[in-house]
């Protein structure tokens, strides 16, 4: 146990089968999703644009699946829920390799999507039931660290598939995809959580005495909650910080600085073994900080991190790299600090009939910002290089007003969690 503690690791007892299933959905994930782009143009023979207008209108279907999954998580539990989120992925990655019309494609697209969405936050839901008190950041972070390090060896295993098969390993990859999303669920839902703590993470509802006693809910509620639209806000703010990894940073590096095109893939590797090494030791560091005062450190990390890939030079490789190495650095330790946080903050400000219906509204500000993301982004970039980095700049900003104002008003139990919370 001291062990466990010293690397800010959760107590796991009973709930290994949990943590198997989230590793082989990361392994899943990792096997397509560096090649989800590329899948649909090598093996299915899509145009490289039609494939982008499939998935930004699958995104734009997608975004009520938030909402509506953290409404069942509230009535029919987040274990039922994330079950059937894994369940729809499997019919769909199924059915990818039996079609290659776009229209039809652009349904399963949509579907898998859906069940992206209802995915995350019944994970950080049932996390929410299953965690010791005192501990649910440290589930978060442990949850960041397994997904990143299963998604990193998934897409090595996955490399080797394409190396190898060319379009019979791409279908190769989609196929292992769908047999992880069946295992994930198979093991969540035979799972059987033994203990005296708090009722069995399967149960669907509360007990009927229990029902009749919380009031009447829903959105209307979680809406009138101010505190929780501010949190909302810099939620919107830090989706957009985290994913110009993913959809800028490369662009910038190649396109608007003029750089080798090995730098992002470097950088990447960074980002992804100090996440791995990082993420829990880090969540368990802060613990004893404010939540909101955590994630303004991490909104003026990235502020700083962003100046610093602002600035690189483009005519010095070098020199540029170095640079971009110290901004990734920074970047990191921004998103170490924010992700776990933020969600148990989310968590701790729910009350447990509305949790669902609080991380349904997450997610939905995740979806909103991988729709406007991709646009604004090349958009920016187009104008200026630094344009993007020096909006997200001003993004935090405000991100960093917001949460000083929930410094004042946010009661101390959710402010700071406890073993009493």
């Amino acid at each position: 146990m001291a062990v466990i503690d010293t690397f800010g690791l959760p107590n796991t007892k009973g709930r290994r089968p949990l943590i198997v299933a989230q590793i082989v959905d990361a392994l899943g994930t990792g096997l397509f999703l560096p090649f989800a782009v590329v899948y649909f143009h090598a093996a299915k023979g899509i145009p490289l644009t039609t494939v982008g207008l499939m998935l930004s209108t699958g995104a734009l279907l997608s975004l009520p699946a938030g909402p509506l999954g953290g409404r069942l998580i509230d009535r029919i539990g987040p274990r039922r829920v994330l079950v059937s989120a894994n369940l729809i992925r499997v019919l769909t990655f199924t059915a990818y390799v039996f079609t290659d019309t776009p229209w039809q494609l652009v349904v399963l697209v949509t579907a898998t999507m859906w069940g992206d969405s209802l995915f995350r936050p019944s994970v950080f839901a049932l996390v929410a039931q299953v965690a010791d008190d005192g501990h649910r950041a440290r589930w978060y972070a442990m949850d960041r660290s397994l997904r990143n390090a299963g998604i990193g060896a998934g897409g090595l295993i996955g490399s080797t598939f394409v190396g190898w098969g060319g379009t019979s390993g791409y279908t190769a990859v989609v196929v292992l995809n769908a047999v992880s999303f069946l295992l994930a669920a198979g093991l969540v839902a035979t799972w059987r959580r033994g203990g005296p703590r708090g009722p069995p993470p399967g149960a669907g509802a509360p007990a009927e005495a229990a029902r009749e006693a919380e009031p009447r809910a829903g959105y209307r509620e979680v809406l009138a909650d101010r505190p929780f639209l501010a949190v909302l806000a810099t939620t919107w703010v830090f989706a957009l910080c985290d994913l110009a990894l993913t959809l800028l940073l490369s662009a910038y590096v190649i396109e608007g600085r003029g750089l080798p095109e090995w730098q992002p893939g470097m950088l990447f590797a960074i980002n992804t073994v100090m996440v791995v090494l990082g993420q829990t030791a880090l969540a368990k560091a802060v613990e004893k900080y404010r939540r909101p005062a955590v994630l303004q450190t991490a909104a003026v990390l990235w502020m700083a991190s962003f100046v610093v890939i602002a600035a690189v030079p483009g005519d010095h490789a070098s020199l540029a790299f170095c640079g971009l190495v110290l901004g990734m650095i920074v970047f990191t330790v921004a998103e170490l600090l924010q992700a776990p946080t933020t969600s148990a903050l989310i968590v701790g400000m729910a009350a447990g009939h509305l949790r669902g219906r609080y991380l349904g509204m997450e997610e939905l500000m995740w979806s909103l910002a991988k729709v406007l993301a991709p646009t604004v982004f090349t958009g920016l970039l187009a104008f200026g290089a630094a344009l993007p980095w020096l909006m997200l700049c001003a993004f935090c900003l405000v991100a960093v007003v917001l949460l000083q104002r929930l410094n004042r008003v946010l009661p101390a139990h959710v402010q700071r969690e406890t073993a009493d919370a």
